[in-house]
């Protein structure tokens, strides 16, 4: 094992850490260094009498490389029958080393008798979000290496498309896919705007071969229809004003279809990042960001001063837009939230009334009682129970 001072992060926060992923999934945790050698272990990694240490540490390994290439935990086979998902633990682009988690099979994909298969997504993001919390990952990295994952699988469908349907000409695709394309756009759905832009991309590649001007001519022209589209979505006119600028400036010194699909693509991020940006001041988006926040923080100490911080208005005013937007008060969401991850820990864990109360945010057991009372219409004892019956 090697010495302790090679771990990236400290037996403290990585006991917290460990406990709160066992409690919350009933999976255990280890810190490895770069090659996948363990550190420190909640798991059952460093007793396993099966173990194969060489190829132990290198399927440790590749899940902390995995981790980092798709900017997410991603599911991979262990020597010794099991499964493993990590998140790389960073300083700046260095890895330092990972955050492995480690189950069986059946746990991973449940089987007769046994408890329900793990929602596999989310138990994969809920170890990245541990990490990126505590600030143990590079979470820009990540959620880049997300994006880019996300785009070549969308580059990869409209090659596919492309391939095994009908060619059609560039107008006679401008006339199908630009009102998709402009809808989308006005919506805010980045992710339909990057499959329409990627399917126009490979037509236009295809019958402007060689035209590059040609190609530049129609990027510019679309590039100006997306603005406008941008515009009237509730877009400031004066930040399209200056991207427009740059981006006549930028695609007049490309001399390649590679580099003038690469300009296209950043023009509609950067259009689609002004929407956002424009959007944040929407009271239904403010009230969305102070959701999600508080889905991210609700079993800690948090009071309603916290969230309206947290999206940068006035406690009183973000009080009267949680009533109006969403129907419901601070302490009604964050109470059902609560209640919700109450109810998961009661199904998954054996953790006492007491510790489930502390751990979800309530004072003491008789309250937490009450409140659970009020949202599941039974008690938690009776719920634990009904649950128990329901996995047997």
């Amino acid at each position: 094992m090697p010495e302790r001072e090679s771990c990236p992060l400290d037996e403290q926060t990585f006991g917290e850490i460990a406990d709160a992923y066992a409690r919350r999934w009933r999976v255990g945790l280890c810190v490895v260094a770069p090659d996948g050698a363990v550190v420190l272990d909640h798991g059952p990694c460093e007793g396993c009498e099966r173990a194969d240490l060489q190829a132990c540490d290198e399927a440790r390994a590749f899940a902390v490389s995995e981790g980092l290439r798709w900017g997410e935990p991603s599911v991979t086979p262990c020597p010794c029958g099991r499964l493993l998902w990590a998140v790389p633990l960073m300083r700046n682009s260095k890895v330092l080393g990972g955050l492995v988690a480690n189950a069986s099979e059946n746990e991973v994909l449940g089987g007769d008798g046994d408890e329900p298969a793990l929602d596999v997504l989310s138990v994969c993001a809920d170890l990245r979000l541990l990490a990126e919390e505590r600030n143990l990952t590079n979470a820009a990295a990540l959620r880049l290496n997300r994006r880019s994952y996300h785009d070549e699988q969308q580059r990869a469908h409209a090659i596919h498309a492309f391939k095994s349907g009908v060619h059609y000409s560039i107008r006679e695709l401008y006339m199908r896919e630009e009102p998709a394309l402009l809808a989308a756009i006005r919506s805010g759905d980045r992710r339909a705007a990057r499959e329409i832009l990627n399917r126009l991309l490979m037509t236009v590649h295809y019958h402007a071969r060689d035209r590059i001007d040609l190609v530049r001519s129609i990027f510019l022209e679309l590039v100006v229809t997306m603005s406008r589209t941008a515009v009237e979505a509730g877009g400031e006119p004066e930040q399209f004003l200056g991207l427009n600028y740059r981006g006549v400036v930028e695609v007049s010194e490309i001399t390649s279809h590679e580099a003038l699909a690469a300009w296209l693509r950043q023009m509609l991020e950067g259009i689609m990042d002004a929407i956002e940006r424009s959007s944040r001041q929407d009271p239904g988006f403010l009230i969305f960001e102070a959701l999600d926040f508080m889905q991210r923080h609700c079993c800690e100490d948090l009071s309603r001063d916290d969230v309206a911080d947290a999206v940068h208005i006035s406690p009183s005013h973000f009080s009267a837009l949680m009533s109006r937007e969403s129907g419901a008060t601070f302490t009604d969401h964050l109470n059902r939230m609560r209640i919700d991850r109450a109810a998961e820990m009661l199904a998954r864990t054996d953790e006492t009334l007491a510790t489930i109360a502390l751990e979800c945010g309530f004072r003491d057991q008789s309250y937490f009682t009450k409140v659970f009372k009020r949202y599941r219409n039974t008690t938690p004892w009776r719920y634990r129970r009904e649950a128990t019956r329901a996995q047997d």
